[in-house]
């Protein structure tokens, strides 16, 4: 668990940052504005700009807290998920259709699973739904790299496959029905 642990102090080094930062431009800020001697003219910051200024920061650092927090149990599982894969299943996509390893992939429950999934000809999108039609992840397949990612599936049961980009005329026709099959080991 080095990897978490060095996550959780990157992420505490950020946040001190941030607070180091906006506590240096309150300081900054907090000064009434100076008149000049050319008419009056205030130089510096209105009020209504600080607000504004302080409301973004705000969202932002509220945004990375609740984003990217190690600490959240989701954000552990997906973001910094240090476990090797215990299957590897590669999938091609040519001519507006998939071709899988094996009909249906059989995949452990709650396992790690890598797919690398590979385009010959046009910029695909590789979706797996479950059997109410909720999308579970995708990701863009785009030809020539070696398209990689690496789930886990929480809930057993049959999983559709098909893209999710727009590749023409075709592209309604590309999916497979109960194309994965997750069950239990044991």
């Amino acid at each position: 668990m080095e990897v978490q642990w060095a996550v959780e102090m990157f992420y505490y080094s950020l946040i001190t940052t941030y607070t180091i930062v906006i506590l240096l431009f309150i300081y900054k800020t907090r000064k009434p504005p100076k008149i000049s001697t050319d008419g009056g003219v205030h130089k510096g910051m209105d009020r209504r700009e600080k607000i504004w200024m302080y409301s973004l920061i705000t969202v932002a650092i509220i945004g990375n807290i609740i984003f990217f927090s190690p600490l959240i149990p989701s954000m552990q599982y997906n973001i910094y998920l240090d476990e090797e894969p215990v299957k590897t299943i590669v999938i091609r996509m040519e001519n507006h259709s998939f071709i899988l390893p094996e009909e249906p992939i059989v995949i452990p429950l709650g396992e790690p699973v890598e797919f690398k999934v590979y385009s010959e000809d046009l910029t695909y999108g590789f979706g797996v739904f479950r059997e109410d039609g909720m999308l579970v992840f995708q990701m863009q397949v785009v030809p020539g790299y070696e398209n990689r990612l690496v789930w886990v599936f929480t809930e057993p049961g049959n999983y559709t496959i098909r893209s999710t980009e727009y590749s023409g005329p075709e592209h309604p026709y590309m999916y497979i029905e109960d194309a994965i099959v997750v069950e239990e080991v044991g």
